[in-house]
């Protein structure tokens, strides 16, 4: 993602991790309203703050980002960071149920097994939206780290900061994952 750009420049904030979701938010709207092209901007400047906004509102890349900016590679090889990997299993879990249910679903012959196939998933729904709260709340603590990030040298936790963006992609992508099987478990 190294690109030259500045994406907290670009989004007019200060270069820190610690920013809320209202100020990503605030400062995105009026960024886009400043260069959009029917406004007198440039799609290239308006692209530039939509690109901004994708890139700090999500934590790990975020993260990503400061160390770049700072001259740190960041590199992942894939493996399941230890923080995160006792959560992998009943999330596969959840995800592997949902796929089964609409599966089910769509190869329906008959009303009744259509319709068990929904009370299923309705009840998979519950489940799937306490893992993503759980995975919610596991973020934000593992975000509560960035305020001290903030405060320090990004050289001098450059190790603890790339096992947090490993671990905040995983969660982050599970959680985008839940999100789509809450709707494939209602198998509408």
């Amino acid at each position: 993602m190294v690109t030259g750009i500045d994406h907290f420049e670009a989004l007019g904030v200060e270069r820190q991790l610690d920013l809320s979701h209202e100020t990503l938010r605030a400062q995105y709207d009026g960024r886009c309203q400043e260069s959009h092209p029917d406004a007198g901007g440039t799609v290239q400047g308006f692209d530039a703050v939509a690109e901004a906004y994708k890139t700090l509102s999500s934590p790990s890349r975020r993260l990503r980002h400061w160390l770049e900016l700072s001259g740190i590679k960041v590199t992942e090889d894939g493996s399941l960071p230890p923080a995160v990997e006792e959560r992998f299993g009943p999330v596969n879990a959840l995800l592997q149920k949902a796929s089964e249910i609409a599966e089910r679903h769509r190869g329906a012959r008959s009303t009744l097994v259509r319709s068990l196939a929904e009370a299923e998933g309705i009840s998979l729904q519950g489940q799937i939206v306490e893992a993503r709260g759980e995975l919610g709340n596991v973020i934000t603590e593992m975000v509560s780290t960035f305020r001290r990030f903030d405060e320090s040298d990004p050289h001098e936790v450059t190790a603890e900061a790339m096992e947090l963006v490993r671990s905040l992609s995983f969660l982050e992508r599970w959680e985008t994952q839940l999100r789509a099987a809450w709707a494939q478990a209602g198998c509408w």
